[in-house]
């Protein structure tokens, strides 16, 4: 992905994307153009995906009625072990690390009160708290390390312009929701080397949300917590002070 234009062999066609163009001057080596559809490149994009080892995607959401915010990074293996760190415009800030069934959760106190969970005192006196993944709630907001790729979404997929992304040349595809006030969404593709999808922009009339995926199958090390940092739930007795 790091070259640019003369070597990215992408060209934007009325309607669809030829791959494989070759340069005007060298007409007696051209190529047969591949055309791809915008549903063809999101199967693709999925496929790339899904098969990676490990990759790292941040999260920005925002409201336009509220003007609150959400921001996370999440660094994973897409099967047993990840880590995330989180934070929330009212002041909550959380990090988890998930290794098979178990989770550690760095909370701070904002947090303990947003949480799915009764909170006890006792769970303030260590840093992390250790707990099974099947307990997780949604409210908690815990990551899944087999984060699913899917970038079809129930609307008709439309091709956007050839553009740049961080100086990466990208192409994008546009996805309106078919639903009452549904979003946009807009996938922004790489035109060179593997199509790993780089980032996905979804519009509604009240929130915005941004997705960035970087670390394509880079080593991953995460470990949990240092035994004497953290506080086991399930020690607790139910009435716990």
């Amino acid at each position: 992905m790091g070259t640019k234009a003369s070597t990215a062999a992408l060209c934007l066609c009325v309607g669809a994307v030829t791959v494989g163009c070759a340069d005007t001057g060298d007409t007696a080596h051209a190529r047969t153009a591949e055309i791809r559809s915008a549903d063809q490149i999101l199967n693709e994009t999925d496929r790339t995906m899904k098969a990676l080892t490990s990759v790292t995607f941040t999260t920005d959401v925002s409201s336009t009625d509220s003007g609150r915010r959400y921001s996370s990074r999440v660094t994973t293996d897409l099967e047993h072990r990840c880590r995330m760190t989180a934070a929330w415009s009212q002041g909550a800030t959380m990090e988890q690390i998930r290794i098979g069934e178990t989770d550690y959760i760095h909370p701070n106190d904002a947090y303990l009160e947003l949480w799915g969970r009764t909170t006890v005192p006792a769970m303030r006196h260590k840093p992390w708290l250790k707990s099974p993944a099947s307990a997780a709630r949604g409210a908690d907001n815990l990551v899944d390390c087999a984060w699913p790729f899917s970038s079809i979404a129930k609307g008709r997929a439309t091709l956007g312009a050839l553009t740049e992304l961080d100086d990466k040349p990208v192409i994008s595809v546009n996805v309106k929701e078919e639903v009452a006030e549904g979003g946009v969404y807009t996938f922004y593709i790489a035109a060179e080397g593997k199509p790993y999808l780089l980032r996905i922009d979804y519009r509604t009339p009240r929130h915005h949300a941004i997705r960035k995926f970087s670390g394509f199958n880079d080593r991953l090390a995460v470990q949990p917590p240092a035994a004497a940092d953290v506080l086991d739930l399930s020690t607790l007795p139910s009435n716990a002070p």
